[in-house]
């Protein structure tokens, strides 16, 4: 069922999708940060805000999204950096604490005397003496533990630690690692139905050869975004799981048969769209295939006769790798055993 080669970074892509949509993203950091950091933010008024601040040369790699909202009872504006992560990054703190400060200084270009965040402001000048609290958030996801620092304290060694102290930059962000989570902790979690079938599926899906299983402990929240295909999470959720699973395409097919009409149509009609782009880029290397195959069937003919029957077979059933390959020896070759070697 794996398609590994049809996104770069296919669990970044999705994660994107899903999370970026605030609701998403608010019940993510409900269950992945302390419950006295939740209950001081106003997650109800996160904000997406535009851009990104991974280095363009780590695009394909990191996912970063920046969501604004304020604190509790009060006007402070607050930034939520979420980043995902496929992968242990051993600078992980030092790259967050980077974002952080590019964070800072857009927000001081943009100005800070306005209380609508998303509304362009002045410049700030001399009065800027505050900076915005900036939470970063790091989604991990992968085949092992996250075992790498969490801090920038665990970034300098004892001699440093022991002879500037507190002089030195003390930053951490907030991990939540999927590696280990179960099941249960997963259903147990204040997750809407697409953030919790999108930590799911980043958990369980990858080479995963039993697909339906995993998704038959999660089937309310299948049915739920069944019913609401319009905003697409249903797609964009089974597609990253049919590319990066091992699962037989029948055994998902199953699945959705058994839960219904609605979702069985649902599931036929995303399999038709990927059938649909699948084939028509099928179709056209085999088009391509093709018509090799008879340019390298008449070069033959002209200069060594007709061929057998076996000699067409061959060249009809040859990859396009093969084909290309004897269209380069017909110059030089000596026969038409010598061209199909």
């Amino acid at each position: 069922m794996a398609r590994r080669n049809e996104t770069p970074n296919p669990h970044d892509a999705m994660f994107r999708a899903v999370v970026g949509v605030p609701a998403n993203a608010a019940s993510v950091l409900a269950s992945a940060l302390p419950a006295k950091i939740t209950g001081g933010l106003d997650l109800d008024g996160l904000r997406l805000e535009p851009g990104s601040f991974v280095d363009e040369e780590m695009r394909q790699r990191h996912t970063d999204l920046l969501f604004s909202t304020r604190l509790n009872r009060d006007p402070t504006l607050v930034y939520v950096l979420v980043e995902h992560q496929s992968s242990p990054d051993p600078l992980m703190a030092l790259r967050v604490l980077e974002y952080v400060t590019r964070i800072w200084w857009r927000h001081l270009d943009a100005g800070d005397e306005s209380d609508d965040p998303h509304k362009p402001r002045p410049r700030p000048g001399a009065t800027a003496r505050t900076l915005p609290p900036v939470l970063p958030v790091v989604v991990y996801q992968g085949r092992r533990r996250w075992n790498t620092p969490t801090a920038m304290d665990g970034l300098y060694d004892d001699a440093s630690e022991q002879a500037l102290g507190s002089f030195l930059p003390r930053h951490q962000f907030v991990l939540q690692d999927l590696t280990g989570v179960e099941v249960e902790e997963l259903l147990a979690a204040p997750l809407t139905p697409a953030a919790r079938l999108a930590l799911a599926m980043l958990r369980f899906a990858p080479r995963q050869e039993h697909l339906a299983q995993v998704l038959e402990r999660f089937t309310p929240d299948v049915l739920d975004l069944v019913r609401t295909r319009a905003d697409q999470m249903f797609t964009i959720i089974m597609e990253y799981a049919y590319q990066v699973s091992d699962t037989p395409p029948a055994q998902v097919r199953h699945y959705f048969e058994d839960l219904g009409p609605d979702a069985q149509e649902a599931y036929m009609s995303n399999t038709l769209e990927r059938g649909r782009a699948e084939g028509v880029a099928e179709g056209v290397a085999k088009g391509v295939a093709k018509g090799v195959a008879g340019t390298l069937t008449r070069l033959l003919v002209r200069r060594f006769g007709p061929l057998t029957s076996e000699q067409t077979a061959r060249i009809e059933s040859a990859t396009p790798d093969q084909l290309d390959a004897w269209v380069d020896r017909v110059i030089d070759a000596t026969s038409i055993d010598d061209v199909l070697r």
